[in-house]
């Protein structure tokens, strides 16, 4: 994706846990108020009623963009939903480029939730 901007903006919406439980429907991600940094764990718990599933996360890599070096970010995901994320965040001028890598499992789910488990590895 790209987009007109600051990398550095970009990034931080990307790592805004609080801008991710606005974003992917029927979940909320804590810790609230917090940021993707190295080696923070965090949870986001989506729930459909009485179905609630924990979905945790680990990230491996936050790195800042800076002149000639774009931001990384690296989550691997536990739970329901299981895999890796990848984003890269570079400045192009007055455009910023987002490069957004995924890949996801809903294996741990009943079958017939894989749908909503399939929807929501495709918000994340």
């Amino acid at each position: 994706m790209r987009c007109a901007g600051n990398a550095t903006d970009v990034r931080d919406k990307l790592t805004d846990l609080d801008g991710h439980t606005r974003a992917i429907l029927l979940t909320i991600v804590t810790p609230a108020r917090s940021r993707m940094r190295d080696g923070l764990e965090f949870v986001g718990l989506t729930s459909l009623g009485p179905i609630r599933f924990p979905d945790r996360m680990l990230v491996s890599r936050a790195e800042v963009p800076s002149a000639g070096n774009p931001g990384l970010l690296r989550v691997s995901k536990f739970g329901p939903v299981s895999g890796e994320v990848e984003a890269k965040v570079e400045q192009h001028g007055s455009e910023v480029l987002v490069l957004w890598l995924q890949s996801l499992r809903t294996a741990g789910l009943p079958r017939w939730l894989r749908p909503l488990g399939a929807v929501v590895a495709r918000a994340a």
